[in-house]
């Protein structure tokens, strides 16, 4: 009996500031393919702090390249690539502290990985198939940012979530994040968030899976 043909899963880095959007963006391309979608967010893999004092966890830049295990991420990747399961790690944004116990997924025919500095490693950008950079004005993604972490209490107060975007976000953006645009092979405007954007990715990923069969 002839064995099934196996293809490796089309992979995607979406990079992009703070309150771009991305994880959105993300969310609606699954819409397109139910169920052949895995979506990782690169903020999962911060190295765990549980060794300092949470007042300096709490200080610390978290929109550094080196805050995040790449090499842990790059190791899943390849497994998935392989068709094999991971467990991701499950990162807590209000203790600063990796999770004992991670959640296990399954490898599917497209694998997304979000975050502000995705393509800011040379071995993960080289390993995408598809590299894309979400733009967004910064006082949109500031707005969109301070929701974010009164609504999953990243921060304790709104103070606290201002001062961590003038100190850290801000000035890494420019510095990290932005140079990360020069590397994507597509470039997406997302102000107001048009479905078109999603669209023509959406169209890409089908044109690619079509051809994989």
């Amino acid at each position: 009996m002839e064995k099934s043909k196996f293809n490796p899963p089309f992979f995607i880095g979406i990079a992009g500031g703070t309150g771009s959007g991305k994880s959105l963006f993300a969310k609606m391309i699954t819409k397109y393919f139910p169920n052949q979608v895995l979506t990782i967010s690169h903020d999962m893999y911060y190295k765990d702090q549980s060794n300092v004092p949470l007042d300096v966890r709490k200080k610390a830049n978290m929109d550094v390249p080196e805050a995040l295990d790449n090499q842990m991420l790059f190791r899943d990747l390849l497994t998935l690539k392989k068709g094999k399961p991971i467990e991701l790690p499950d990162y807590d944004f209000v203790s600063h502290t990796r999770k004992h116990q991670g959640v296990w997924v399954q490898s599917k025919s497209v694998v997304i990985v979000e975050g502000i500095l995705s393509l800011s490693t040379k071995y993960l950008r080289d390993f995408f198939d598809l590299k894309i950079y979400i733009e967004v004005d910064p006082d949109l993604r500031l707005a969109r940012r301070i929701i974010r972490d009164v609504k999953e209490h990243r921060e304790a107060t709104l103070e606290e979530s201002i001062d961590q975007y003038l100190t850290s976000a801000y000035p890494m953006h420019y510095r990290y994040v932005v140079p990360q645009m020069k590397y994507a092979d597509i470039v997406i405007p997302w102000n107001k968030m048009s479905l078109e954007a999603v669209d023509t990715v959406a169209a890409k990923i089908r044109s690619e899976l079509e051809e994989r069969r």
